[in-house]
Formats: C-alpha cells, structure tokens, sequence
C-alpha cells in the first residue's frame, strides 16, 4: 500500500508539470483565484504610477518616440515632491531632436532623487544603431533591463527573472535595492498585490500630465514608476487579465517592486508542502478504495470530496491563507482511487484463482460464496495462510478395492471408479463439505474449513453434516450397486471413518502445485477409524460401516442412532478411544440384528 501510495503522489507531481493541459489548469485554476478570490489589501504605500496614456499623448509634440523634453520636465517635476526614488519604464533606443535629447539626458544624469533607465538584454530584437544609441544615452545612469518572463506554455507573466544572464538587474530589482528592498538571487513566482475593491487599483495611478498641480505629499517618499498605458502597447497577459484586459508593463513592475520592498514571496504552497499534500491525498483515495463500497457510492463520494476540496482551497485563499494549487493533490486522489482499486481487483482475481485451483469443484454454491465472503479471515499472500480450527474429518475407502482393481481391465476400472467418486462427491458438496484429495479410491473431506468455525453450536452443526453425509454415501450405494450389477460391474462396500476436532490447516506446496491440506491428530484419527472398521462386524447399512470418534458422537448424540464399540487402540496412538457405529435407520429392510445380531445393543444417544 505505501508503494501505491508514494507511486502515485510522484506520478501526479510530475503529470502536473510535465503533462501540459494538467500543467495549464493548474495555473489557470491559480490564476482565477489570484483574480477573483484574492483577499482586499490597501492600495500599496510605498509604490505610485505615473502613466502617459492616450490623453497624455495628445498635448505631446511627439508621439514615438516620446517627447524627450516633456519626460525632462516630468522628471524635475517629480523630484521636486521628494519622490524616493524614479524608474523610467520607456526604452530611449533612438534619437529624437537633439535639444530635447541632451535636456532629458542631463535631467536624468543630474537629478537629486535616483533615477532608473531601462536597458535591453542581448537577445532583445534591437538594431547595432539602436543598441548603441541606447548605451550611449542611458550609460552614465542606473540601469535595469525590463523583460519579462513569460510561461512558454500560454505566454502569461508569473514568474520574475532578478537578473540577467549577464547579471544585469531588472529594474524593480534595481529600485528595491536603492529603497533597501529585499532582492533574490533567483526567479521568483510574483505575488500580485491585492486591491482595496473592485474599483480601486493596486497602486495610486496619476496620468502624466495631473502631476504638476498634484499636492506633494501624494508622491513623497514613493518609488515612482513612469511607464505607458496605451491599447496594444507593452500589454502582458497576467494572471490578473483574467479579471479584466491585459496587464500594462509597469503595472507588472510596479507588482514585482512592491514584493521586494516588502520581502513577500507568493503565498502559492512550497514544493515540499505540495508532496505532502499530494501525498496525503493520495493515501486518503489509497484509504477510501479499501473501504470496499459498491463502484456507484466510490464514484459519488470521490467526486463530492473532490469538490468540496476544491471549494475549501478557494475559501482559504480568500481569507487571506496560502494558494493551495489543487491539481496535482486531485490527481493523486483520483490516481490513487484507481491504483488501490485496480490493486484489490488483481488481488480478488488472484485470490479467486487460487481458491477455485483449491476448491472450485469440491464444494457447494454457498460454501463457496462463503469462502469468497470471508476470505479476509483465512487469506493471507494470495494464498490460505496455515490456521488453527476444530473441524470435523471424513474418511473414506472401498472395501475389497485391491481385489476389483485385478478384476477389471484398466479403462472398465477408471470408468467404474470416477461414477463413485463423483457420486461421492456430490455427497459431500451437497452436506457443505469439502473434497480435499483422493488417494486411488480413498476420499478426504472435512466439514468446517476453511472458514473458522466461532461457536460450539456450528461445530456440532459441521459434525451433524458431516455423519448425514456418510449415511447418504452409504444409502447412494445401493443405486449405484444396482446399476454395475447390471453392467457386469462389481458391488461395493465402503466405511468411513469421522473425527471432531483441532486441525491445522492451510495451503502446501510451491508455485506447481498446491493443495490445501490438514495436518493434526484429527485427520489421522479419522483415517485410523477408517481402517479399525474392518475389524467391526456390524454395519451402519448394507453397504457402508461409518465409525465416529467420540467427539463427533457428543455432537450428535441427540439426533443420531449409534452402536457403541467400544474403548480401542487405534495404531500410532497411545491411548485407547472410545468409538461408535453409526446406524442408519432410513433403510428398514435392513434389521438391527443383521448390522450386529443383538437388537439390545442398539442405542439412541
């Protein structure tokens, strides 16, 4: 079961990023949440926009590139509010009029609050000219590269890349190192800053031109931010679009800059924390497919649960818990389900084959639902593992079976012998017995395996079974004697011998051949009293001598007629046991006095 268990929590960790339509609804299902459930947070004290939209652009002399003297005079106008700190989100990779470039270039290089430009990484698509305009411009100021990092699988900013190949900072990384932010040495997953409401963004927005006749303290001590909002232009898809358009590349900034200044990481749950939660849910579908329910009632509760999971994980990011990615945890769980199911599907097939290879023609319909009802009980290992149980033993012989076997030829005598011993059989089953072997002609049954019997009143009831199975065998004799005789066939005689009591039993041999076999004193004494009745005159009927030791004859007394022989000493035992004869009273032409000549000894127990 841990097999199952680990298996299955590393194969949905790995489906979930390996698989991409798994690895797609994992983060869109994170997406929505940050979209739509996340917790309202203040609008962020530390971080304002300043943005040029398309209201911007139509007091400006220049469209693209912008207007080089209205961002100088932005600029001023921004450090004269005691702004902490400036990051420039346009790139300046071409010249325009060249007054109005020196003007921006010294209010950049000369301005009293620290100001950053944004450079392009090497495999930015930029031409030598635009490359080399953009060194020379910004090369004397603070630079930051501002490429994002887009999810190859569906193009979306989740993550944020600190440093370049070249080790080039961003520029929220350079900012929050100059405002005594916290910047990591790696990628980092963003975690989105929350809006007070619906209606209010994240961060204080101003349009470009409001920025002279704000009042001071809006901007004072903030990491100001200047950056384009315009249709079509330096729009991301984040997983904030999912609430409404695409998402304007300093907004995205302004995200990834207040998560330094404030030394945040994404509240989504670490790897190490994700395994155990798919772990856990794993063992819990492992557990829920051991419970044995109907196909019908797996299929609900599963699906109910899975939902209610989910539900739960969506409640707790919205109160202000961690991202839970639900995903790979739903995998497992379904996986999981499925793994134990299909498992204890082979097992049961495994389990069935070997019990039928045991018993499937040596018993009845309902000793065998009961086997397989109460297989838990005995199996152990794909096979019946070795129990301590009171049974009661048959034994049963041909009288005189030597002498017919050099009578017939061998095919007259195979055909003769498989009609008794199916006839036999059928005895058996049909008192709820079990055929163990056969040894030539010789039949082994017990009565009471391999389900334990709990409770004294089902011993005796095995007892009571198993002595009206050998009355029967006796009593089917007599059609079948009649039949051989009319094939030229010889009539028999049987006995049986019967014992009640402590038995080992379990399944012998190796992966060829196994048997489920009895070992104890049990079995022997039923095979011995087997053998004593060919020392006994009497007869239970005419064609049958059945001997009980006296532990079947406790049993039975009430409802069975005996005779009784007498204290014996039966070979390989020591002590002497007492033993009786079984008298079938159901064939009453056949006296008492011809079973044993003296009516007086007969006995009702």
């Amino acid at each position: 079961m841990a097999a199952i268990i680990l298996g299955t929590a590393a194969l949905s960790l790995a489906m979930t990023r390996l698989v991409p339509p798994l690895r797609s609804a994992d983060e869109t299902f994170g997406d929505l949440l940050i979209a739509h459930a996340s917790p309202p947070e203040p609008q962020h004290p530390g971080v304002a926009l300043v943005v040029l939209g398309e209201d911007s652009f139509a007091t400006l002399a220049c469209r693209s590139p912008v207007d080089r003297g209205f961002l100088a005079g932005l600029v001023e106008q921004l450090a004269a509010a005691r702004v902490r700190a400036i990051g420039i989100d346009i790139l300046f990779d071409q010249p325009t009029f060249p007054a109005l470039d020196e003007r921006l270039h010294t209010a950049l290089r000369d301005s009293p609050v620290p100001v950053v430009a944004i450079t392009a990484l090497n495999h930015t698509p930029l031409t030598d000219q635009q490359r080399a305009f953009l060194d020379s411009f910004t090369g004397e100021l603070r630079r930051g590269h501002a490429n994002l990092a887009k999810d190859p699988l569906d193009a979306t900013v989740r993550w944020h890349v600190p440093y370049g190949p070249d080790g080039t900072p961003s520029l929220p990384a350079q900012l929050a190192r100059i405002a005594g932010g916290t910047v990591p040495d790696e990628p980092f997953r963003i975690d989105w800053h929350g809006r007070p409401n619906p209606s209010t963004p994240p961060f204080p927005v101003y349009s470009a031109e409001a920025v002279p006749v704000l009042p001071k303290d809006w901007l004072a001590g903030k990491v100001v931010l200047i950056g384009t909002a315009l249709a079509g232009i330096d729009q991301h898809r984040t997983p904030l679009s999912l609430a409404s358009s695409s998402t304007p590349g300093v907004e995205i900034e302004a995200h990834i800059l207040a998560q330094m200044l404030d030394g945040r990481v994404s509240p989504r749950l670490s790897l190490g924390s994700e395994a155990a939660l798919v772990a856990a849910m794993s063992a819990a579908g492992v557990g829920l497919a051991m419970a044995g329910w109907p196909l019908w009632l797996l299929a609900g509760a599963s699906v109910l649960i899975l939902a209610g999971a989910w539900a739960g994980g969506t409640a707790l990011f919205a109160a202000g818990g961690p991202l839970v990615p639900l995903m790979a945890p739903s995998v497992a769980w379904l996986v999981g389900i499925a793994a134990m199911t299909a498992h204890q599907s082979l097992r049961e097939r495994a389990d069935r084959r070997v019990l039928m290879q045991l018993f499937a023609n040596h018993v009845s319909q309902p000793v065998a639902e009961e086997i397989w009802r109460e297989r838990a009980t005995f199996m152990a290992g794909n096979r019946p593992r070795p129990q301590q149980l009171t049974a009661t033993v048959l034994f049963s012989d041909i009288e005189g079976f030597t002498t017919i076997c050099e009578a017939l030829e061998p095919e007259p005598l195979i055909r003769w012998l498989e009609g008794y011993l199916d006839a036999m059989v059928r005895i058996v089953t049909a008192h709820d017995g079990v055929v163990l072997r056969f040894v030539g002609d010789a039949v082994l049954a017990v009565f009471g395996a391999p389900v334990a019997r709990t409770t004294q009143a089902q011993i005796d009831a095995d007892a009571e079974r198993a002595v009206q199975c050998a009355l029967q065998m006796g009593r089917e004799l007599v059609t079948l004697n009649g039949q051989w005789q009319a094939e030229g066939l010889p009539a028999v005689g049987i006995r049986v011998g019967l014992h009640t009591g402590p038995v080992v039993a379990g399944s012998l041999g190796g992966l060829r051949h196994t048997e489920y076999s009895l070992l104890g004193d049990t079995a022997n004494t039923a095979a011995r009293l087997e053998a004593h009745g060919k020392t006994v005159d009497a007869r239970s009927s005419r064609h049958c001598k059945i001997i009980i030791g006296d532990p079947t004859y406790q049993a039975v007394r009430d409802r069975v007629a005996v005779l009784p022989v007498g204290e014996v000493a039966l070979k390989g035992k020591t002590k002497t046991v007492r033993i009786w004869l079984v008298v079938d009273d159901a064939e009453p032409a056949y006296s008492s006095s011809e079973r044993c000549g003296d009516p007086a000894e007969k006995k009702k127990g």
